[in-house]
């Protein structure tokens, strides 16, 4: 159970890859998460390869949506947004959901998050307010996580093998959500080659219900090329052409925790130009191009992969790899 073990403690740390961080509540200049899905609305969906390389091959994939929702009238838009087992009368926001499936050492890992975001201060600003996870093995559920936030706190509910918790945690004046933080991370409304800042992330899971300490610090950009989608381009005149594969600079950002016995540093890759993409006129695929020719939908700051290293059960370094698949603007598509 090695590898198992190794992916959920990368998911401790930071919410599962996901990719995971929530909106910041205050209005200090990092702390400020700008609508960074407007365009894209009502859908977006990112797909990832999984790969561990401690085995052969892809050892799974992770999927995240985010969906907008209007906020709720009891007449015009009287459905409730539901997150986890929580139903509420929602703001105007974005249901932020994201799924890892993956097979190690022969067992099925399912991990299942969401976070649901208001918009806030004239619809300028993300808020985190409730969350969701969901972990199971071969189909049994190992844990089970409902929280929803109240100014800088957030309650909990939390289910494992030994038994129902219920709690509440204190957050710093920045903070995130352990859910979906690195979607969240794509709104910074100051991104650039030399960002940096602190924050602080509740960790709920079967061993830990703290507040942690993160630091995200971007330290130059990157080129990540081969992305297996297509996308259309411009050549050195200036010319539009249709690429096999797609090529996208980078932030390279590193995210750390810091804890007793300090853990290796996870590495995050963010667009520096947006991802353009659109609807074919049949509706029943995605464009997507490198440079804004009039007619597409700006995608700022995608999030092309992360890594997560971590140490196998004989103390080996290793590393599990989140690449981006491909990118969708279709529910259900993917």
């Amino acid at each position: 159970m090695k590898k198992t073990v190794s992916f959920i403690t990368l998911i401790v740390v930071v919410a599962v890859l996901a990719v995971t961080f929530a909106a910041c509540n205050n209005a200090t200049t990092q702390g400020q998460l700008v609508d960074a899905w407007k365009e894209g609305r009502p859908y977006e969906c990112y797909t990832y390869s999984v790969d561990d390389s401690a085995q052969e091959g892809v050892e799974g994939e992770y999927v995240c949506e985010v969906s907008y929702y209007a906020a709720y009238n009891s007449v015009s838009n009287p459905d409730k947004v539901r997150v986890g087992d929580t139903y509420f009368e929602q703001r105007e926001g974005y249901l932020i959901s994201s799924k890892l499936d993956a097979t190690l050492d022969g067992k099925r890992i399912l991990y299942f998050m969401e976070c649901y975001f208001a918009l806030t201060d004239g619809r300028n600003y993300l808020l985190p307010v409730a969350t969701f996870r969901r972990e199971t093995v071969d189909g049994d559920e190992v844990l089970c996580m409902n929280g929803t936030y109240s100014g800088n706190n957030l309650s909990y509910t939390l289910k494992t093998a030994d038994g129902e918790k219920k709690g509440s945690i204190g957050l710093g004046s920045v903070y995130y959500d352990n859910n979906q933080f690195a979607q969240s991370l794509r709104g910074v409304s100051t991104f650039s080659s030399s960002l940096s800042f602190s924050f602080t992330t509740p960790v709920v899971n079967a061993t830990e219900q703290v507040s942690a300490s993160l630091t995200f610090s971007v330290g130059g950009t990157a080129s990540v090329g081969d992305l297996p989608f297509a996308s259309a381009g411009k050549d050195g005149d200036g010319n539009e052409v249709n690429n096999a594969t797609t090529t996208l600079e980078c932030y390279r950002a590193t995210l750390g925790r810091a804890t007793t016995v300090s853990g290796a540093s996870q590495t995050y890759l963010y667009t520096v130009n947006p991802v353009y993409a659109a609807k074919s006129d049949d509706g029943t695929t995605t464009l997507l191009s490198t440079y804004d020719n009039g007619k597409m939908w700006s995608l700022p700051h995608v999030l092309v992969g992360f890594v997560e290293p971590y140490n196998d059960a004989d103390g080996n370094a290793q590393t599990v790899t989140y690449s981006l698949t491909g990118i969708s603007l279709i529910e259900g598509e993917d």
